[in-house]
């Protein structure tokens, strides 16, 4: 197939209504491409997902969920906005068999989410005894994956999504991910996920945490470097308004004067007002970010 280069200018998206729609720098996840999300545990990585998904499917798109690591729980997924009843979840127990599937399914769906890389078991290593060691078998398959995968994507326009584990090399020190070179290679965009170390509380009682998202690769926009903050609340996800009403301030949708915010040359108030106002006025502050 032979096509104009203009044809491939265009990169059509995914909105999530979370912080990865502003560190992509293209307004949410690319299709046609991988996108890794990674990050230490209880980072939000799967949650940061599960509200992806719930936003593809308001936009009436398909999506596909390989369970690698046995732990998707539909209550949560539901409670963060997941139409379960249409949801598609692959479970498998080697790796071989999660990949292939998603080869063969990737043109049936928009949206595919891989949870995650970490937890895939090559047949080579689940048929050994215990303590018997193999070397490259779980980047070796991920890098024939990504190989076939990437045309794929690129062709049906199907979005990947592959979540990951950090961790930190014991002889270098430097914080790595699983999946070898050739994920980093064929990845399109990198996000890391990174709790501040900030609880969330009401009173003492704590009901959330805040979040920073930075981006580690970006071939689509020059995002590269970017750092963002979000918080997120037990039990229902990021808090999409929070981070709605962080972007307006920082492009000055709202103006300031002393300790006041005022909406076109209306008085809301201090900070917290502003909170109050801004989830009764979302629709308002999008159209004017949208200008």
């Amino acid at each position: 197939m032979i096509t104009k280069a203009s044809e491939l200018a265009k990169i059509n998206v995914i909105r999530t209504g979370t912080l990865i729609d502003r560190l992509s720098g293209i307004g949410g996840i690319p299709r046609g491409r991988i996108t890794e999300v990674w990050g230490d545990a209880s980072t939000g990585k799967t949650t940061v997902i599960l509200q992806a998904i719930a936003e593809a499917q308001k936009q009436g798109l398909k999506c596909l969920f390989a369970d690698a690591e046995h732990s998707l729980e539909a209550r949560y997924a539901e409670a963060v906005g997941v139409d379960i009843e249409n949801l598609d979840v692959i479970r498998e127990n080697l790796a071989e068999d999660i990949l292939d599937t998603i080869e063969k399914e990737a043109e049936n769906y928009d949206l595919i989410i891989l949870d995650a890389i970490g937890a895939l078991l090559p047949r080579q290593e689940a048929e050994k005894a215990s303590g018997e060691k193999t070397i490259g078998g779980q980047a070796g398959l991920v890098a024939r994956f990504c190989r076939k995968i990437v045309p794929i994507l690129s062709l049906k326009d199907t979005a990947l999504v592959v979540l990951n584990h950090s961790f930190v090399d014991i002889m270098s020190g430097a914080v790595k991910t699983s999946g070898g070179a050739k994920l980093d290679f064929h990845k399109s965009l990198s996000i890391r996920l990174k709790w501040k170390g900030l609880w969330l509380k009401q009173g003492e009682k704590k009901i959330g945490k805040v979040i920073v998202g930075s981006v580690k690769k970006n071939k689509l926009a020059n995002t590269e470097g970017m750092e963002l903050e979000s918080r997120i609340i037990f039990g229902t996800g990021f808090s999409g308004a929070a981070d709605l009403l962080e972007e307006a301030i920082e492009r000055g949708v709202f103006t300031r004067e002393g300790n006041s915010f005022f909406f076109s040359g209306e008085k809301i108030g201090t900070i917290s007002k502003l909170r109050e106002w801004a989830k009764e006025h979302e629709q308002e502050i999008k159209r004017e970010l949208a200008k």
